[in-house]
């Protein structure tokens, strides 16, 4: 399955390194097909420096990785080219679909891949 994880379960995978985003990120990785936007991951790059401050060197690592594990594409904000996009942004949980792309929280994610 092609996944887009938004940036705030990125940056929280990454920060905590444990827990369900972590283990959600991993899961997609090993499993399926992480998609990303260059807008996603400036978004990451923006609130890891600017709102958690950490050292630019570090933040330069994790987006360099999420790029390197990930299926880059153009679009922006949001990839259409994959099927879900995992989100904990209540902003865009409201919408529940864009375009052909479902939206679902963690926990949903998780039920559909246990199908």
């Amino acid at each position: 399955m092609r996944i887009t994880l938004d940036s705030s379960v990125l940056i929280a995978a990454y920060v905590a390194r444990a827990g369900a985003c972590a283990e959600l990120l991993e899961e997609v990785l090993q499993h399926h097909e992480l998609v990303l936007s260059g807008h996603i991951l400036d978004e990451v790059r923006r609130k890891l420096t600017y709102k958690l401050l950490l050292p630019p060197r570090l933040v330069t690592r994790v987006v360099q990785s999420l790029s390197r594990a990930a299926t880059m594409v153009e679009t922006a904000p949001l990839p259409l080219d994959a099927e879900l996009l995992v989100s904990v942004d209540n902003d865009l949980l409201v919408l529940k679909r864009y375009a052909t792309v479902d939206i679902v929280r963690p926990g949903e994610f998780w039920n559909r891949v246990a199908r």
